[in-house]
């Protein structure tokens, strides 16, 4: 026997069929609301969690150091005797060296700024080593300063024993003050104009 609204095979009618497409099903209208209810709550979190993943800017990249123009090593046992630092202790050859650098940096590429760094070897006290690298240094700056470099584009420091180029074990103090030449010296960095 064939039910209400029911063809011949199990098939439904034309008119059932259209009946219920125009009426949805009240059973089939609560489980669309059930997955909305799940959805809705998903999409928010979804949104939420996209929204603090914002990209980024990267950020800048940092300034590249200025270009040095020349970097001038100086021994300090060619300008100085062995632990002295004063003008009237710049040897004759150490007075040839820096006035062909001042003639080289005053005739040459325009420059920013010149940085006069004392060094000294590890002999003695740390204090003292500072003291005298800081003179040497100073005293480099005065003599370029008095050959025409301008006083407001030098600078002078001294960094003691602090960075050292060649280490010694000789336990001969006159070995050892020889080994060590390398680290007393005077370094005349010039910057480049931009």
């Amino acid at each position: 026997m064939l039910g209400h609204g029911e063809a011949p095979g199990g098939m439904q009618s034309a008119a059932t069929a259209g009946r219920r497409l125009d009426r949805p099903d009240k059973d089939m209208g609560r489980v669309q609301m059930s997955r909305m209810s799940f959805a809705v709550p998903a999409v928010l979190i979804a949104a939420t969690l996209l929204a603090g993943c914002k990209t980024r800017e990267p950020a800048p990249e940092p300034a590249p150091p200025p270009p040095v123009a020349q970097d001038q090593k100086l021994s300090a046992d060619g300008l100085f005797a062995f632990g002295k630092a004063s003008l009237d202790d710049l040897s004759e050859a150490g007075r040839g060296q820096l006035d062909a650098f001042a003639a080289s940096l005053l005739g040459g590429a325009p420059y920013e700024i010149v940085h006069v760094i004392g060094h000294s070897d590890r002999i003695g006290n740390a204090k003292a080593n500072l003291a005298l690298s800081n003179r040497r240094a100073a005293s480099v700056r005065e003599y370029l300063v008095q050959k025409g470099v301008p006083a407001d584009r030098i600078t002078a420091v001294g960094r003691g024993s602090v960075e050292p180029v060649v280490e010694c074990e000789d336990r001969d103090r006159e070995a050892l003050i020889a080994c060590l030449a390398p680290n007393r010296r005077v370094e005349i960095r010039v910057i480049a104009a931009h």
